[in-house]
């Protein structure tokens, strides 16, 4: 792995000294009749693509929306390339990276449309939780078949988490088709780093079919990712929240690190960041198992620390981390000292549940339900108040390591100042003043890349 750099303003110069404006550039083999306009950055290392309205078909509308829907014509980056006929891939041999997400906007799988098409990847690539976004554990190694269309497959959350270089021979392009959540501890952007790395030694291109997020709302907060930090949990290099599209982030690392990669971009029609609903629009499909809907991919940002403690994230019921808990939990207690901090945009209540896999597995456990109210919510302050309630009222509370290693707490953060400012019971406007400025540096500086 070729390691992170700290020098934050060596980045900067970089970005803003060789990001240039855009440029039209030639159609490519096989794309003479395409409909997608193509721009180009850095001569034609880097192409962004996208649709103009005249091309879009017209969809049909429904009458009597549910309340949990809207009418909305966002298209995302498979779609594009569906409407174009996949002319992009046609005649090449290419990897396909995706799960349950990879769905147009029918919810037809993308692999199966690149069958149906005539368009069959060489080499599917799995993520965390596989193809069909539903294993919770460690995958096989090595080449699999797919089941359905004999397609090799290699998982990438197994012993191995990058492909090596002759897994790779002979592929000419890597598709990513995956909707992420712009959390850096949410392991796809990590594997996403290393496919970047992988295909730029091998001279390979990297095609992002990109998909909004939910978090568009959030600005970029937490810390940067700290050196001596660096795990699958975080490997990018960016805040903890960084708000951010698969295509946005490749885009912000082909010119900041991977300044010999070729890269593509198919960008999401009619996607504006500031789209709070964005969710509503389009059908919500697990982008892992235990994040069954929007409210639990919001909680999830700000109760994932506690995966390194002794308290039940609430794995294995119907509302992960929206629950959390533990057997020695006062949770009447707990939720007294929530409800007089009066946190924003987000209520409390008490909860019990028996979880029926990972930690307490078959117990009962006593905790509290997080019920984000409205985008006042912020989840940083809301996991870091809850941890320091339970550490100040139950001595059974702890941090736990992995192996001999660091507290897995903080790999997630990205350093120990969250976990030690717990420990010291550090007012939040304090502790938030550790990383603050870092958020604030980052939004600044991928400005002018932004796409949406």
């Amino acid at each position: 792995m070729k390691p992170v750099s700290t020098a934050l303003p060596v980045v900067a110069l970089l970005l803003c000294s060789c990001y240039g404006a855009c440029s039209s550039g030639p159609r490519y083999p096989g794309m003479e009749d395409t409909v997608l306009d193509i721009r180009h950055r850095d001569g034609d290392r880097i192409r962004l693509l996208s649709i103009s309205d005249s091309h879009v078909p017209d969809e049909e509308t429904e009458d009597r929306l549910l309340p949990i829907r809207r009418q909305g014509r966002v298209l995302s980056g498979l779609d594009l390339l569906e409407i174009d006929d996949f002319r992009m891939l046609r005649n090449r041999r290419f990897a396909l990276l995706t799960n349950a997400t990879g769905l147009n906007r029918n919810l037809v799988p993308g692999l199966d449309l690149l069958v149906n098409a005539g368009v069959r990847p060489s080499l599917i690539l799995e993520p965390e939780h596989g193809l069909y976004s539903h294993e919770d554990q460690y995958l096989p190694g090595g080449f699999r078949e797919e089941s359905r269309y004999g397609i090799r497959l290699l998982s990438l959350y197994s012993a191995q988490k990058k492909p090596r270089d002759y897994q790779l021979q002979g592929i000419e392009a890597i598709v990513i088709d995956i909707q992420n959540l712009p959390v850096r501890c949410y392991t796809y952007i990590s594997t996403l780093t290393y496919l970047m790395e992988a295909a730029e030694d091998n001279n390979i291109e990297i095609i992002i079919l990109d998909r909004p997020h939910p978090y568009g709302f959030w600005k970029a907060s937490g810390p940067y990712l700290k050196s001596g930090y660096e795990s699958f949990v975080s490997l990018a290099p960016v805040p903890y929240l960084y708000s951010m599209t698969m295509g946005e982030y490749a885009l912000y690392m082909a010119k900041s690190r991977f300044r010999k990669l070729k890269l593509s971009v198919v960008k999401v029609k009619n996607y504006d960041r500031d789209d709070s609903e964005i969710s509503l629009q389009r059908a919500w499909i697990n982008p892992s198992p235990n994040i069954p809907d929007l409210e639990t991919a919001l909680v999830y940002a700000g109760v994932v620390f506690f995966e390194g403690t002794n308290v039940s994230l609430g794995r294995g019921t119907t509302r992960p981390f929206v629950y959390s808990g533990a057997p020695w939990m006062d949770a009447d207690s707990v939720l007294a000292e929530l409800r007089r901090l009066k946190l924003p945009g987000v209520r409390f209540a008490r909860t019990v549940f028996t979880p029926t896999a990972s930690l307490y597995r078959g117990i009962t456990c006593y905790g509290i339900q997080i019920i984000p109210v409205s985008y006042e919510f912020d989840p940083i302050q809301t996991g870091f108040e809850y941890m320091k309630i339970l550490h100040r009222l139950h001595p059974e509370f702890h941090f736990k390591r992995r192996g001999s290693r660091q507290y897995f707490t903080d790999y997630l953060w990205g350093d120990s100042t969250y976990r030690e400012a717990v420990l010291e019971d550090a007012d939040f406007k304090q502790f938030r003043r550790t990383y603050v400025q870092d958020g604030i540096h980052f939004e600044e500086l991928t400005e002018e890349i932004r796409l949406y």
